[in-house]
C-alpha cells in the first residue's frame, strides 16, 4: 500500500500524535518512514543602531540544537519498534519544505497534524492546508487536538 510516508513534526507533544499515526501505517504496510522537523532560519533584525542583534520569531542555536535532539531519539525508538525511519532536521517554509522532501524521497503519503487549521489561521492558510494544496500525493491530516 505504502512504500514512503513522510511526517512533519514541530516537536510537540501535538505533532507526536501525528508521528505515531504514520509510524502505525509504516508499521502496518512496512514503509518507509521520514520523519522531518523544519524550522525557520533565525534572521537578525536590529532594533535601534546601537542595541545588539537580536532574533525575532524563530529559533535560536539551542532550540535548533533541541530540536535535532528530539528528532533523533524519536526516530531511535521507532526504529526499536522495527520501523525503517530516516530523520532529518530541515530550515525553510515547513509546507514547502514537508512536499520538497516527499518529492526527493518519493513518497506516496504525507502525514502533518492538524495544529493551525482552526480559526483565523485555517482561513489565511495553515501548514495543514498549505501542504495538502501544494502535495502531488495523498495527504493524511491527523486529528491532534
Amino acid at each position: 500500500m505504502y512504500e514512503n510516508i513522510v511526517v512533519g513534526t514541530d516537536c510537540s507533544p501535538r505533532a507526536d500524535r501525528a508521528v505515531s499515526k504514520a509510524a502505525e501505517l509504516a508499521r502496518m504496510t512496512g514503509a518507509n518512514l521520514h520523519l522531518v522537523c523544519v524550522y525557520r532560519e533565525p534572521t537578525p533584525v536590529m532594533a535601534v543602531a546601537e542595541a545588539p542583534t537580536i532574533v525575532t520569531g524563530e529559533l535560536n542555536a539551542d532550540a535548533i540544537r533541541a530540536r535535532t535532539a528530539h528528532v533523533e531519539a524519536l526516530a531511535e525508538r521507532l526504529r526499536v519498534d522495527g520501523i525503517n525511519v530516516a530523520a532529518r532536521v530541515e530550515t525553510g517554509s515547513a509546507a514547502a519544505t514537508l512536499v520538497d522532501v516527499a518529492d526527493v524521497v518519493d513518497a506516496d503519503l504525507l502525514v502533518v497534524g492538524d495544529r493551525g487549521l482552526r480559526g483565523l489561521r485555517g482561513v489565511l492558510g495553515s501548514v495543514p492546508d498549505r501542504v495538502a494544496h501544494r502535495a502531488r500525493i495523498d495527504v493524511l491530516v491527523v486529528h491532534t487536538g
